[in-house]
């Protein structure tokens, strides 16, 4: 019993408790706690069974074919509500994991939009791809497609990268011609184009839509906006970092980059100690130490949290563009605590 630790406190000081189904349990003497091994807090089913069900429901699957699927592997029969709460549970734990992660991209960019149905309405996914590495680098689900809603997402993805492109390839729609200028000025040049073409071709936005089209006419629509856009955001990691892309040597995006990522597969966002040993520096490269300030009074903070960066842009005109902490709305005025983004 010397390898066994309780889940829950990681106290060694734990027995044997029966079995169930075949299942064998602990005791710990200390939380007074009984458990299963291979389980997460609060949890009884394995991280095993958790993490197939969710690569089999963003690879394409529904929720009851799941639900067999998991009856004949592993012998238990699991309801399609729990295995959908299994997934937005964890749907949520990998974009944020994921939320902070730059990637290494090339300079030219493809920006298209496609229709989805959310509680039996028409809205609009906007997406940003890039052409070298196939990485989703924005994503926004809306109710319209007006010039505020490109910058947004432009805005986004400019964010992701962490720099601007040379080119943008997106097709004849008026919103893009003002939002692309509103965020990246005159240095980006923007390309009118259609995926039927040899040259500036959108065939790669194209083909990546027709594959979430795919995902969401398995689903029969989304219920509600909120849950659509965490779904959409989840498979979209999903993509990025899970699935594998022939035109990129059968191996996800992220991983094409050659830079560590922080997740490799849904069995690392169910339970991180599955994590294999060589991914360990990986993921700990990725956190961000946070110096330990002192502050003379509770409520004041210290000189070098006041201060601000601010990023460089070339100003062609008087009106510039602003940008909230969180990126969701846009303004020609200046406003205390917007960044300026052109």
């Amino acid at each position: 019993m010397d390898s066994v630790t309780c889940k829950y406190c990681q106290s060694p000081n734990i027995i044997k408790f029966g079995t169930f189904n075949g299942v064998q349990r602990y005791w710990c003497k200390d939380c007074k706690r009984k458990f299963v091994l291979g389980t997460l807090p609060k949890m009884k089913t394995d991280t095993t069974i958790i993490s197939a069900a969710l690569s089999c429901y963003f690879g394409g699957m529904p929720l009851d074919a799941i639900q067999r699927h998991l009856e004949q592997q592993y012998h238990h029969y699991y309801t399609e509500m729990g295995i959908y709460n299994w997934i937005r549970r964890f749907a949520k734990e990998a974009v944020d994991r994921t939320k902070d992660f730059h990637p290494v991209v090339g300079d030219t960019w493809i920006a298209d939009e496609t229709v989805l149905k959310v509680g039996g309405k028409k809205v609009w996914f906007f997406d940003v791809i890039d052409e070298k590495t196939r990485y989703l680098l924005a994503s926004r689900l809306t109710e319209s497609r007006a010039t505020k809603e490109a910058a947004l997402v432009m805005n986004e993805a400019k964010r992701r990268a962490g720099k601007s492109p040379k080119r943008i390839l997106t097709d004849k729609m008026g919103a893009y011609i003002d939002g692309i200028e509103m965020v990246f000025g005159s240095a980006t040049k923007h390309i009118q184009s259609t995926p039927f073409t040899d040259v500036n071709s959108t065939n790669i936005i194209e083909r990546f839509q027709g594959t979430l089209k795919d995902r969401t006419k398995i689903l029969r629509g989304f219920k509600r906006m909120d849950t659509a856009k965490l779904l959409t955001q989840a498979w979209l990691v999903h993509y990025n970092f899970f699935k594998e892309h022939e035109s990129l040597g059968n191996v996800p995006p992220a991983q094409k980059m050659g830079i560590p990522t922080p997740l490799r597969s849904w069995a690392e966002v169910v339970n991180p100690a599955q994590v294999a040993l060589g991914t360990k520096p990986t993921l700990l490269s990725l956190v961000r130490i946070q110096p330990n300030l002192r502050t003379q009074h509770p409520k004041r903070k210290p000189r070098e949290l006041k201060q601000r960066t601010f990023t460089q842009a070339t100003i062609t005109s008087t009106r510039g563009v602003y940008a909230d902490k969180k990126g969701e709305r846009l303004s020609r005025k200046p406003h205390r605590g917007w960044e300026r983004i052109y």
